[in-house]
């Protein structure tokens, strides 16, 4: 039987997957951040959030872009993207350690088959400065995102229920069906890719990860993104933006500050083995 992993091994195996991607930015002249939970485990803990599993970067397009060819071509470590997996589920990249693979407790999930204790990688896009633009061209981006995934699979009835799993199967078939008359998945990836672009990064004022810029932590100016520093995590110096107080303000409000005892856990619905 495969062994889980406990958190603190998890917590380990992540940080060289980070420690691995620093190197390969630094000698590309590529420019990363450690970013949202992560975040505050550099500024309140110098390291992790001690019940946290996962560690999160975020790169602008361009750098990110270069990044994503670089890794695709290295072997220490396994890149899952839509470059270099078939039918993959995220609009977003995942470092994954080779050694490990992870279970969900979501049902027809269409998680890559070799998932497993991962460093995400999110790419940062300009968006529109209006919010009434930002508003449809999220919706836009977004529905593109969810017939992608719809189009994986039976992932069209993903469910952490197992009863919700088997009701969506019949209920939403048709919605599938009618999806796939239009294009497959190749067809709605391309789609969001194309329309992701449309706000180039560099002529734009404001900035986000484009699933979550229909929210007002979501939305960054870009100038943010132009300042980075070296600060600790684990005892090791990586990269993160200058302005992190005013993201992590803007995102948690006090930050600073732990939360109650019975919220300090993993919000993600994995556990990791060895293999």
């Amino acid at each position: 039987m495969k062994r889980e992993l406990t958190i603190e091994e998890i917590q380990k195996i992540s940080t060289k997957i980070l420690l691995y991607i620093d190197e390969v930015c630094r000698e590309n002249n590529l420019k990363y951040s450690i970013f949202y939970g992560s975040l505050i485990g550099v500024e309140r803990h110098k390291g992790f959030i001690p019940w946290d599993d996962d560690i999160d970067i975020v790169m602008r397009r361009r750098d990110y872009n270069q990044l994503i060819d670089i890794l695709s071509k290295k072997t220490e470590y396994l890149l899952l993207s839509g470059k270099t997996r078939k039918n993959y589920r995220y609009t977003f990249a995942k470092l994954v350690d080779k050694h490990t693979y992870a279970k969900t407790k979501q049902l027809f999930s269409g998680e890559d088959k070799d998932f497993g204790v991962f460093v995400d990688i999110f790419p940062i896009d300009g968006i529109p400065s209006s919010s009434e633009e930002r508003e449809l061209f999220q919706e836009k981006c977004e529905s593109f995102r969810l017939n992608m995934m719809d189009t994986i699979g039976l992932s069209y009835a993903r469910s952490y229920s197992k009863w919700k799993a088997i009701i969506k199967l019949i209920v939403r078939f048709p919605h599938r069906r009618t999806l796939m008359k239009i294009g497959n998945y190749d067809y709605w990836r391309n789609m969001y890719e194309i329309e992701t672009v449309q706000y180039p990064l560099e002529k734009s004022e404001y900035c986000g990860f484009l699933e979550w810029i229909h929210i007002n932590w979501g939305v960054f100016p870009v100038k943010w993104f132009e300042e980075y520093e070296d600060v600790l995590f684990e005892g090791h110096k990586i990269m993160a933006i200058k302005q992190r107080d005013s993201f992590l303000k803007l995102r948690y409000g006090n930050y600073m500050c732990l939360p109650p005892e019975n919220e300090r856990f993993t919000h993600h619905p994995y556990k990791f083995y060895l293999k």
